[in-house]
């Protein structure tokens, strides 16, 4: 398994709901957090939350996960060789815009979320008390039985935010049937992937392991390039 880890930590308080806000708070230099962003809130419950309701609307900006998914797994043929992966799995797609498509991984140990066009910078922090950690790392899905990993990230309250841009981009060392030299914008290399073979990768798919330890809210940021 190739793995990044990047642990970056920020001393910022950004508080921000909706769509595409801005904000002008100072951001640790070399890092310009002011500009138009989404803002994704990954809140944890215990595990006999029911949560109750409708989850239907892609307009939320809100996702329910197990505050401790040590009891999920998620099955994966890692370069080929099989492992299970501890979390629960947040798949990840880019269309026509922001959506959360799936709000609660309750009931499968998946959520989903959409991304809008263009390419982003990314950012993650861990919020709520009494704090905990999470590690989330970026998986690449080509068919059924080959995966590879695109990078980890770390969060808990005191590494503060933590650029997880890496996580969005496969470059030559990661990219194992070698289609792209440069990094790689993750959604453009899977069309790269269906387009080197239909019927090998006929719906390759990006995902994230999103393991779990005791975070209550884990805030993702995406600010467009």
């Amino acid at each position: 398994m190739r793995t990044k880890i990047v642990v970056l930590g920020m001393a910022i308080v950004l508080i921000c709901a909706g769509l595409m806000v801005s904000t002008g708070a100072a951001a640790k230099p070399g890092m310009d957090f002011s500009g138009e962003h989404y803002n994704l809130n990954i809140i944890g419950k215990k595990l006999d939350w029911n949560g109750g309701g409708s989850y239907n609307n892609t307009d939320r900006h809100t996702m329910f996960v197990p505050e401790n998914t040590s009891a999920y797994t998620i099955p994966v043929y890692d370069e080929g060789n099989y492992t299970e992966l501890s979390g629960i799995k947040i798949l990840m797609t880019q269309g026509s815009e922001f959506a959360v498509i799936d709000g609660n991984a309750f009931d499968d140990g998946t959520a989903a979320f959409q991304l809008a066009p263009a390419q982003y910078k990314v950012f993650i922090a861990a919020k709520g008390k009494p704090g905990g950690s999470t590690t989330i790392t970026g998986w690449v899905k080509c068919n059924d039985t080959y995966y590879f990993d695109v990078g980890t990230v770390k969060v808990t309250k005191k590494t503060g935010w933590v650029n997880a841009t890496h996580m969005f981009y496969v470059d030559s060392q990661e990219d194992p049937l070698g289609l792209v030299g440069n990094e790689t914008w993750v959604f453009d290399y899977l069309t790269a992937l269906n387009g080197y073979d239909s019927v090998l990768y006929p719906e390759p798919l990006y995902f994230w392991q999103f393991d779990n330890q005791g975070s209550k809210l884990i805030q993702v940021r995406f600010y467009p390039v």
